[in-house]
């Protein structure tokens, strides 16, 4: 029976470094771009060394996604105790999606990837979502609305910019995150949505000229 290929130790140095440029190519020109020789010359290695430390590159992926994961949870720790957590929060998030969104396109193909992501986004959620609620009761506030919504909320909304902004849009981005900053500054302070923020709705249901549907807006 044959043996076992000897495999490096994860706590060497040489692997974090290669986890580490794995990532940034990751960031820089996509998953497309991750191969062991592309690597090996990222780090000044040869390539044999690539394979010492991950079997396979599916391996290194769920070792870099691993570690965004852990980076992710410290910064997340950081911003909750900031003066406004919640921004923090939104910024941390907007500032993690394109990495987000690489592993998402490589899940929906490699099945182990998958897993990892569904094991890491419904860690990170539960994790935000009881960070969100022991600072609230810290700050002695009972919400009206769920953590767990403001945490999805939140979450779908920096992405959705972030990927618009990736590909150079930008239409409706300042408007949309000073509302959603205004709402996440009253949750955070009270619990609740801000209390006037409903008169910019209300604005554009009283302008002259019945709306009664979207279909009913004028086209540009």
């Amino acid at each position: 029976m044959p043996s076992a290929r000897r495999m490096g130790p994860e706590s060497a140095k040489t692997r974090a470094q290669l986890v580490e440029a794995a990532a940034q190519i990751l960031r820089d020109e996509g998953h497309a771009a991750l191969t062991a020789r592309r690597l090996a010359e990222r780090v000044g290695l040869k390539r044999q060394i690539v394979h010492y430390y991950f079997r396979t590159i599916e391996d290194l992926l769920l070792a870099v996604a691993r570690r965004e994961g852990d980076d992710f949870q410290r910064r997340f720790s950081e911003a909750i105790q900031t003066p406004e957590p919640l921004k923090s929060i939104l910024d941390l998030v907007v500032d993690a999606t394109a990495m987000t969104y690489e592993f998402v396109a490589l899940a929906l193909r490699r099945k182990p990837i998958a897993e990892e992501m569904r094991r890491m986004v419904e860690k990170l959620r539960k994790d935000e979502t009881e960070a969100l609620a022991r600072y609230l009761e810290c700050q002695g506030i009972e919400p009206k609305i769920p953590p767990l919504v403001v945490s999805f909320v939140m979450r779908s909304v920096a992405q959705s910019m972030a990927v618009e902004a990736s590909i150079g849009v930008s239409s409706g981005h300042a408007q949309t995150r000073k509302f959603v900053e205004d709402w996440l500054r009253a949750f955070a302070e009270k619990g609740e949505l801000p209390a006037d923020r409903s008169g910019a709705f209300e604005e554009m249901q009283h302008s002259p000229g019945p709306r009664t549907s979207w279909t009913d807006l004028p086209a540009h």
